[in-house]
């Protein structure tokens, strides 16, 4: 059939009114005509045989043109930017799933991937700089921050963006995500956010690293000492947050400014507790002379026995190597006969992929730089995952000890990676390094 007759910027609610014009001119020859009638006559004005064809074709074409724009906006295609608006200016505050959680304007997808000159064409068209996406609860400000573009970050506040971005599901505001940003460019997106009044935290001054501003945040805040990372993070207090980040002069400052030792992360590890865990013997001494209670004893007698019989819940082990281009490593596998059997993308980059081959499985991470250690780690399926947990706890604990008394221990420790946790992808996980660096994930799905 035709459709030529179907205005090119059609919408259902301009349809809805002409069928709900037409209803009024049916009724005054019969007061009975039902709406169904009216849709009907609108249809078949515009080509259709049926209103559930014409709303069809409607919405097939408007999925397409939400496509395109934000393929445009993603790649910064100012010209077909402006083609699409011309032709539906809806599209420039319409939302749409990046991914399964994500859902986000036009202005997220421009300003994270950096292209500014459509940021400005978005924001000269009335696109919303503070318009929240439905995934990290993120203003488009919180991406070009923690992109480092200073020059998007001002357009985006000249537009009337709001430059604290407070509400985010990490709980960092939009000065805590700029201090993610490259070390090279997040000083003048600091300054720029600074100036126009946002306010550093305690994990902002930590991340920056300066021990004169961190003072400065608890002076005029005593309670930035209380203050926790969001659930993502652990709910890591500052004196955890400064020894995930190796920095033992910001921890004797936090010690020195009255920090609670006792304060627990949501896993319910103390900082000395997190600190001997990861064998972090540096960390352990300097809370442990500041008084931090150790943790308390878990039984580790007939550990090797123990072990034996759980390793009877494990049920396989995939090997997982991290590569510098997941979605090319993916595609080279699957053309010599592997099977893809999942992927996970971000912000348009595949971070996590997994393959099979027979029985055999294969799982493919990001790899971070060259200097990234973990290129190589081991996962063990296994259904005893939290009394392994408790147990290999427990000899890494006892080994902690021993060193912090100036005694060898009875044995080698166990350096944790990740306290045990429930990881976005589903399950429950923790990991631990071997005496080369190579990672031990223990997962149960």
């Amino acid at each position: 059939m035709s459709k030529s007759k179907l205005p090119k910027r059609a919408s259902l609610e301009y349809l809805k009114k002409l069928a709900k014009d037409r209803l009024k001119e049916l009724r005054r020859t019969d007061p009975r005509t039902k709406l169904a009638t009216a849709l009907l006559a609108v249809s078949r004005e515009h080509g259709f045989t049926s209103w559930r064809a014409l709303k069809a074709e409607v919405e097939k074409r408007q999925t397409k043109n939400v496509a395109r724009f934000f393929e445009a906006c993603a790649k910064g295609d100012v010209d077909m930017l402006r083609g699409l608006l011309a032709d539906d200016h809806s599209l420039v505050r319409v939302f749409s799933a990046h991914q399964a959680h994500y859902v986000r304007t036009g202005l997220h997808a421009a300003a994270a991937a950096g292209h500014l000159d459509a940021v400005q064409l978005l924001l000269e068209q009335g696109a919303d700089p503070n318009a929240r996406e439905a995934g990290d609860n993120t203003y488009p400000l919180h991406w070009a921050a923690a992109a480092g573009r200073a020059d998007i970050v001002r357009a985006l506040l000249d537009a009337g963006g709001d430059v604290h971005g407070i509400g985010d599901a990490h709980e960092l505001d939009a000065i805590g995500w700029t201090t993610g940003a490259p070390s090279d460019r997040r000083e003048e997106v600091l300054s720029l956010l600074v100036e126009r009044g946002a306010r550093h935290h305690i994990f902002s001054a930590i991340n920056v690293g300066d021990l004169g501003l961190i003072e400065k945040v608890v002076e005029e805040n005593p309670a930035a000492l209380d203050r926790r990372m969001s659930r993502f993070e652990g709910g890591q207090t500052p004196l955890h947050f400064a020894i995930s980040r190796k920095r033992y002069d910001i921890l004797d400052l936090l010690i020195d400014l009255g920090a609670d030792l006792e304060a627990k992360d949501m896993a319910g590890q103390t900082a000395l507790a997190m600190a001997m865990l990861r064998g972090d013997q540096e960390a352990m001494r300097r809370l442990d002379a500041a008084g931090a209670k150790q943790p308390k004893r878990i039984a580790t007698s007939s550990f090797r026995e123990r072990m034996a019989t759980l390793s009877q819940g494990t049920n396989k082990v995939v090997p997982g190597i991290s590569v510098p281009d997941i979605a090319a490593t993916l595609d080279w596998y699957t053309s010599i006969g592997f099977k893809e059997i999942g992927r996970f993308e971000d912000d348009g980059v595949v971070n996590w992929g997994m393959l099979s081959f027979g029985k055999a499985e294969l799982m493919l991470g990001i790899r971070r730089g060259e200097a990234d250690n973990r290129n190589v780690s081991l996962w063990f399926y296994t259904d005893a995952i939290d009394e392994l947990y408790q147990l290999l706890k427990a000899r890494q604990l006892e080994a902690a000890r021993a060193a912090l008394a100036g005694k060898p221990g009875a044995h080698a420790g166990i350096e944790f990676e990740e306290d045990i946790y429930d990881p976005f992808y589903g399950g429950r996980q923790f990991s631990i390094r071997d005496l080369n660096g190579y990672a031990l994930v223990f997962y149960k799905e």
